[in-house]
């Protein structure tokens, strides 16, 4: 819950929220390749230099911590996640609800 200055709180629903899997293990051609890289380039060079993560971690966030980032430590009360199977670049699918 997202509190304001003057105390009030505001139940927060995140509406598009992935949690994908782009690890080296997980890729299955140079199309997946791709689409990460393209991925981790938006993000390295559009995000402030102290908010950058190293590409391992861009890879393949992994769940725990994804859900102690966004409902632990952040102030979604609730969330959205959207998949992205693309089972053509990648083995288990990019992102999925399984």
């Amino acid at each position: 819950m997202f509190r304001t200055k003057s105390g009030e709180e505001i139940f927060i629903i995140d509406g598009h929220l992935h949690n994908w899997d782009a690890s080296p293990e997980n890729v299955l051609n140079k199309y997946g390749q791709g689409f990460i890289d393209c991925f981790y380039a938006y993000h390295a060079n559009l995000s402030p230099p102290e908010y950058v993560w190293d590409e391992a971690t861009y890879a393949n966030y992994g769940a725990d911590r994804m859900v102690k980032d966004v409902f632990g430590d952040g102030y979604v009360d609730m969330g959205i996640f959207q998949p992205t199977y693309l089972t053509d670049f990648y083995k288990n699918g990019f992102n999925t609800t399984e």
